[in-house]
């Protein structure tokens, strides 16, 4: 707000005539003249200074002399774009959505496939027993001991499905020497088999639903995170946004302090001009000066709330004082709104499609749904189907000779067969499991209502707390306008000489605190508005910063 530049050149104290009627109550008297054109010069210079601040009020955030120093000037806009980019709370909160996508990826790694290789060196050398002298006979009944080298080579590809069965896909090579193929005139044997096993559960663990489980419930778990990111930067931006407003009401009132200041100042010199010329009392140069005083220490406390709302904004945005003493001068204007219409029933829901918490919830009712479904397929027996292929081949020369016989598959073999596992104490574990899966699950039903209760009330909060702040407002501004004309009245007493600088000077400060009222109530109505836009869940829908896509 801009005040008149004219200039306070009188104060008269009223009892000062009366002590000398000669000189001041005389109407054909120059002096006399004289006091009646500074009384109306003062009461003009009165009248245009707080009718200019009135007319000016409100219409912007004006910068201070402190502000109007180099400093970064931010919109609101801006603002919350750079908390977005640099606060390390949401950051923070961004990372754990990072985690759980990785947790999300981690468990479906279950189905990558795995190559298996292995080497096996069998070497040994042992005595004959009678039992093998029986069964070897003439093979190698020169020696009393026998003796073998082997070499086997593997290689196989195993996987899980999505029904749960265990796959396998092999290759097998074994390079057999021993003193009875000596004794046959045969230095080595290599024998191949190319086959592949499978085991499909069929009862316990058997299913897409059960296999999937856990990669579902990291799902859950990601988008819950991702709820929770989307809180944090809803309550960092609604934190922001407020002390937006509070940056705007501490340069406003500032200002209307300095203006004060200024006022009590040209007041003070125009009473010790008067004592001076002997047309007023020391008493008032004692007034005048204890209400610039008073005012200059209320500037000194308006000064300290505008470092403390510029210091909020600065951590908000990470920056700290020691990096950078750059002052941040907020340029959105602080004015009045239209009346906004806003009904509870829409509000609220907005709010369940919007509100993180609400989202989280239910996202969370859902994975321990999968978790119940999995803890009651835990309760069957182990039933699985076990099942291998293969060929084989064998060769005296070569590994090539041993997979050329294979590839003709004269030599086959196979095997199918079931296998059942039953706990035989009835399935504590699975039974545990399953009560402590229905129990979370009701506990979260029970979180889901309870958010629902809340949400319900704080959306008639914020509605009912938007309008009685724009009620507030209206009513601080004619509290305005009334002071500002109680003000006139006074200075109409005071150049009817039945007042003094003393209640002006209370008049003044009284206009300054209902300006100071309205202005906060403006404030108000901005944080109402804000916590209503939180409550409803899209105030980062509002800054073009949220991340979930509107179903």
């Amino acid at each position: 707000m801009s005040l008149s530049a004219t200039n306070l050149k009188v104060y008269v104290h009223p009892k000062i005539g009366a002590r000398n009627p000669k000189i001041y109550r005389g109407e054909g008297s120059m002096v006399f003249r004289y006091f009646r054109i500074f009384s109306v010069v003062l009461s003009i210079s009165f009248i245009a200074v707080f009718s200019g601040s009135s007319s000016a009020f409100g219409e912007g955030s004006v910068s201070s002399p402190e502000t109007e120093r180099a400093g970064l000037r931010l919109s609101l806009d801006d603002l919350i774009k750079r908390v977005h980019e640099r606060n390390e709370r949401i950051h923070y909160q961004q990372l754990e959505w990072g985690i759980s996508q990785d947790a999300v990826k981690d468990a479906k790694g279950i189905f990558e496939p795995q190559l298996v290789t292995s080497y096996l060196h069998d070497k040994s050398h042992i005595p004959k027993t009678i039992e093998d002298y029986s069964s070897l006979g003439f093979i190698d009944s020169e020696n009393d001991t026998y003796w073998k080298r082997n070499n086997e080579y593997n290689a196989a590809v195993e996987n899980i499905l999505p029904t749960g069965a265990q796959v396998r896909v092999g290759y097998s090579l074994k390079e057999l020497q021993s003193s009875m193929l000596n004794s046959s005139a045969t230095d080595a044997q290599y024998q191949t088999f190319v086959g592949g096993s499978v085991v499909q559960p069929l009862l316990k663990n058997a299913g897409i639903g059960v296999t999937m489980a856990s990669v579902r419930v990291a799902e859950a778990d990601s988008d819950m995170a991702m709820q929770g990111y989307r809180r944090e930067m809803l309550q960092v931006v609604a934190e922001a946004a407020s002390a937006y407003w509070n940056l705007c009401l501490a340069q406003e009132k500032l200002k209307v302090r300095r203006e004060s200041v200024r006022i009590a100042g040209e007041i003070l010199r125009d009473n010790r001009e008067r004592v001076r010329t002997g047309k007023m009392a020391q008493t008032e140069v004692m007034e005048a000066e204890a209400g610039l005083a008073l005012r200059k220490s209320l500037e000194i406390a308006a000064k300290q709330e505008l470092i403390s709302a510029v210091n909020n904004i600065k951590t908000l945005f990470s920056l700290s004082t020691d990096e950078s003493e750059e002052l941040i001068v907020a340029v959105d204007a602080l004015a009045p709104r239209d009346i906004i219409n806003v009904d509870f029933e829409s509000s609220y829901r907005m709010s369940l499609k919007m509100r993180p918490e609400y989202i989280s919830t239910m996202r969370k009712i859902e994975r321990e749904g999968i978790r119940i479904a999995y803890a009651e397929n835990q309760r069957w027996p182990q039933l699985d189907l076990k099942a291998s292929y293969g060929i084989n081949g064998l060769d005296d020369a070569s590994p090539r000779g041993s997979w050329s016989m294979a590839k003709d598959r004269d030599y086959e073999s196979w095997t199918v067969g079931l296998e059942l596992r039953i706990p035989l104490m009835g399935g504590r574990k699975a039974k545990s499991e399953l009560a402590a899966a229905k129990k979370r699950k009701e506990q979260t039903l029970l979180e889901l209502k309870a958010t629902e209760v809340a949400l319900a009330n704080a959306v008639d909060t914020s509605i009912k707390n938007v309008r009685n702040a724009l009620s507030q407002a209206d009513s601080y501004a004619e509290a305005v306008r009334l002071n500002e004309h109680l003000l006139k009245v006074e200075l109409a007493r005071l150049n009817a000489g039945i007042s003094n600088s003393r209640l002006v000077l209370d008049r003044d400060e009284e206009l300054n605190r209902a300006k100071e009222y309205y202005l906060e109530s403006l404030v108000n109505f901005e944080k109402a508005f804000i916590a209503l836009r939180a409550v409803q869940g899209n105030l980062l829908r509002n800054y073009g910063i949220d991340i979930m896509e509107e179903s």
